[in-house]
Parts: structure tokens; C-alpha cells; sequence
């Protein structure tokens, strides 16, 4: 993937006494793409053009502000293809970020792992 949607240098400081893995960056970036797919998908089937945080899948249960902004909000636009980018839509997809990650480390910390794997998301 040539242009993630995460900021790779952050995930790290998400996922505290844990390694990361090479791939980490890069499957949750695929998450993130294809939230921003439903997301579109989910604005159309509404009549808007627009994308909102509100069409990202278990965005009303993050009610939570993450510190670490995790979503590159320049890629936004260009992967939400055909629609507009509302300004709440990073804030969503940035607790969407930090909640998978959060359960990745605990999948990890499960396995008695220190790495958290592209595979725990």
C-alpha cells in the first residue's frame, strides 16, 4: 500500500509496551480504507454526497478524544472517492483507529506476545 491513511511513526506510542510489527501499519490503514468505503457507501444509501463521522461503523460508541491523531487527514479525500469529506469524519475514524488497536494489543498481550501483528486487528 504506497500511501497509508495511518501515521505509521504514531501507532507506537498507541499500542505502550508493546512492539510493533512491520505490517501493523499497513493492515490497519486497510481497515481504515475500507471503513471510509462503508462510510460512503452508507452516505449515498442516505441521499448525501457528503461523508460524516456519524456513516463510520461504531463511531456513536467512541465518545472518547484520543490524544494521538492517527488518521492522515490529506488522504481522506482522495480515498473517499466521489464524495465529500465532512470535518468531523478523521475524529471518527481516529477512535475507530485507537479502539482496533486497543483490542489488538489485548489479542496480543492474550497470546503472550510483547509484538502486536497485522494479524491481531
Amino acid at each position: 500500500m504506497a500511501d497509508l491513511l495511518v501515521v505509521k511513526a504514531k501507532i507506537k506510542d498507541v499500542c505502550p509496551g508493546f512492539n510493533v510489527a512491520g505490517d501493523l501499519a499497513e493492515a490497519l490503514s486497510g481497515k481504515v480504507k475500507a471503513a471510509v468505503d462503508d462510510a460512503v457507501k452508507r452516505a449515498e444509501a442516505n441521499g448525501r454526497k457528503t461523508v460524516m463521522g456519524k456513516d463510520v461503523p461504531f463511531s456513536f460508541a467512541c465518545s472518547e478524544k484520543n490524544a494521538e491523531n492517527l488518521i492522515v487527514k490529506s488522504k481522506l479525500k482522495e480515498a473517499a472517492t466521489g464524495a465529500n469529506v465532512a470535518g468531523d469524519l478523521a475524529d471518527a475514524l481516529n477512535c475507530y483507529a485507537h479502539t482496533l488497536l486497543k483490542d489488538a494489543c489485548a489479542r496480543a498481550e492474550g497470546n503472550q506476545r510483547k509484538t502486536v501483528m497485522g494479524k491481531d486487528l
